[in-house]
């Protein structure tokens, strides 16, 4: 099994973050903004970074509660992830409001420390028919929730098919604010963000599937991710299915 590797710094050279940020935008990553005391999480995008007046310019918060919250200077926190790295920053505020036709745009000064975190040679574990593990999944633009079933899955995201071709089809980089994973054996459930990567449309055997990435993953939930791909590469040896 290839382990996964946690390498993780704390970036306080304003030309580092501003990379970082940069790298965030030029991806179109759908960050988390969390509210000092508020469980709450408001989805986002790095719009601009300008590294001389070392400021950013995020999209207008989703939902849109989070609007109230930023005019009124509130602190926040950012977590973003992307292609294996995620990105963690606290102490921010918005220091200005520039009201768009498509909506507000939050300038924000960079923070003081950025950790950056990057998770190596992340194993992917195959889902034995015989377990059967379904997934839910809900976007808010769409007008029903999808079931599907998990097909592999990794410390970072999963594949799942669907027994129907997905109408409307899966827009590159759609977000699914809730994906669902049921784990039977376990008696748990996990619900998390996700990205929609690549998607395959079999119209022979009218069936889709997708890779998705995980997103703002919080501790407990990785920790059971983790947990459950273990015990699918333990149940393939078991088996001698590897």
């Amino acid at each position: 099994m290839s382990k996964s590797m946690d390498c993780e710094h704390i970036i306080s050279r304003p030309a580092e973050i501003a990379s970082i940020l940069s790298f965030l935008q030029r991806h179109h990553s759908p960050i988390t903004v969390h509210f000092r005391g508020l469980n709450q999480g408001y989805l986002s995008l790095v719009l601009a970074v300008d590294r001389k007046e070392q400021v950013f310019y995020l999209d207008e918060l989703n939902p849109p509660s989070g609007h109230k919250r930023a005019l009124a200077g509130e602190e926040f926190s950012v977590r973003g992830a992307e292609e294996g790295i995620s990105i963690f920053f606290s102490h921010c505020k918005v220091l200005k409001v520039i009201e768009e036709d498509e909506g507000a745009v939050y300038r924000v000064g960079f923070p003081n420390t950025l950790m950056h975190n990057q998770k190596r040679d992340a194993f992917r574990a195959h889902v034995m028919r015989s377990l059967e593990v379904p997934v839910s999944l809900l976007a808010y633009e769409r007008q029903q929730s999808m079931s599907a079933r998990l097909l592999d899955i990794s410390s970072t995201g999963c594949k799942l098919e669907f027994e129907t071709l997905v109408e409307p089809p899966f827009k590159p980089l759609e977000i699914f604010e809730e994906m669902t994973i049921n784990m039977p054996e376990f008696e748990k459930e996990v619900t998390l963000p996700v990205e929609a990567r690549h998607a395959i449309y079999n119209e022979h055997k009218s069936k889709t599937t997708c890779g998705f990435r995980f997103i703002n993953v919080n501790g407990a939930t990785q920790a059971e991710i983790d947990r459950f791909v273990i015990f699918l590469q333990r149940e393939a040896r078991r088996l001698d299915m590897r």
